[in-house]
């Protein structure tokens, strides 16, 4: 039986080629196109991921916070204390508290002490506020915790210069500073101050709406005498403390500069006068809690930069003044939040 082979012209093997390459070339495409919408590291946006996205924006918005590569800057001040019969001698206590720690203050609750700070312990993330506690009027302190504020994004706000204020309902406010939203010098954007409340200490919710603002505004310190509140916040770029007034501790209304040639109050008030400490530390004091005037006493602990005081009163004739210390020289140290690539 004779059988014909059969076989493929030229031109159907052109065809055949021709089909292959459309089904490779539209394969690609397809597969080129998934690959672009869904990514192998998907973020998710549900509710129930919120914090997760918010630390992961942090993260990448802090890649140059490298504080312990830093030559200078806060990752090197360290907190120590000081004690005083009259509020303008001071006795140092050549003890160091805690390092990589700054802009200190505290408060007695219910015969503890509550101290905050701005910590920069952590490489890789901006600053966060930590707290420690004293039960025997500082002779001895808990390890730092890291407060928490509920309703502040770790994304969205940095808060610094924290500054306690203990509530008539045993509640601690804290008044701070958002540092990720400060102004360029000579923009027409404001510094802003903010609150949040905590029942314990360590816990904190944000309170709505802006406590105060003004140009180049830092480190707010609230005194309450009778029934005024009285912010005070540093103007570094003018070396003055500027003075707020409010009726409730939240609306606080500019009434003018209480104090020059200095800035990062203070404020206490005893025996019907006003004493207000700066960074250097100078002492000043006041009548009324408006107009301050320098005095001939000033504290300098063992340090090169000597500032950021906190004071409390212990008991009759018993008080501390919480500080920062650093071996930098007040020139040399950049402010807060400065990134070191």
């Amino acid at each position: 039986m004779n059988q014909k082979q059969k076989g493929f012209s030229v031109a159907e093997v052109i065809i055949v080629l021709l089909i292959i390459g459309v089904i490779g070339t539209v394969g690609w495409y397809v597969f080129n196109k998934r690959e672009k919408k869904e990514p192998v590291n998907t973020v998710s946006t549900s509710s129930s991921s919120e914090s997760s996205s918010e630390e992961i924006a942090a993260s990448e918005k802090s890649d140059g916070y490298k504080w312990s590569t830093s030559p200078q800057g806060p990752y090197h001040d360290k907190v120590s204390y000081a004690t005083s019969t009259d509020l303008l001698n001071w006795t140092d206590s050549g003890k160091v508290l805690i390092e990589h720690a700054s802009v200190p203050d505290v408060i007695l609750k219910d015969g503890t002490l509550y101290m905050y700070f701005v910590d920069v312990s952590t490489d890789g993330r901006p600053e966060q506020l930590g707290m420690m506690k004293s039960t025997d009027d500082g002779k001895s302190w808990s390890e730092r915790q890291i407060i928490t504020i509920k309703g502040v994004g770790v994304a969205s706000k940095v808060p610094v210069d924290p500054d306690p204020f203990l509530l008539p309902d045993g509640r601690i406010r804290i008044y701070y500073f958002d540092i990720s939203g400060r102004a360029n010098v000579g923009s027409k954007s404001k510094n802003k101050i903010y609150s949040a409340v905590s029942s314990d200490g360590v816990n904190f919710k944000q309170e709505d709406s802006v406590r105060f603002e003004d140009d180049n505004i830092f480190d707010p310190d609230v005194l309450k005498v009778d029934d005024t509140w009285r912010l005070y916040v540093g103007n570094p770029e003018g070396q003055k403390v500027v003075s707020a007034t409010s009726k409730d501790g939240l609306n606080f209304v500019k009434e003018g500069a209480a104090y020059e040639g200095s800035s990062v109050p203070n404020a206490i008030y005893e025996g019907g006068k006003y004493y207000l400490y700066t960074a250097g530390i100078q002492i000043a004091t006041s009548s009324d809690g408006k107009t301050y005037t320098k005095s001939k006493y000033s504290f300098k602990g063992p340090g090169g930069v000597t500032a950021d005081p906190g004071v409390v009163k212990l008991g009759d004739n018993n008080y501390l003044m919480i500080y920062k210390t650093s071996n930098q020289t007040a020139q040399g140290a950049p402010p807060l939040s400065t990134p070191v690539q």
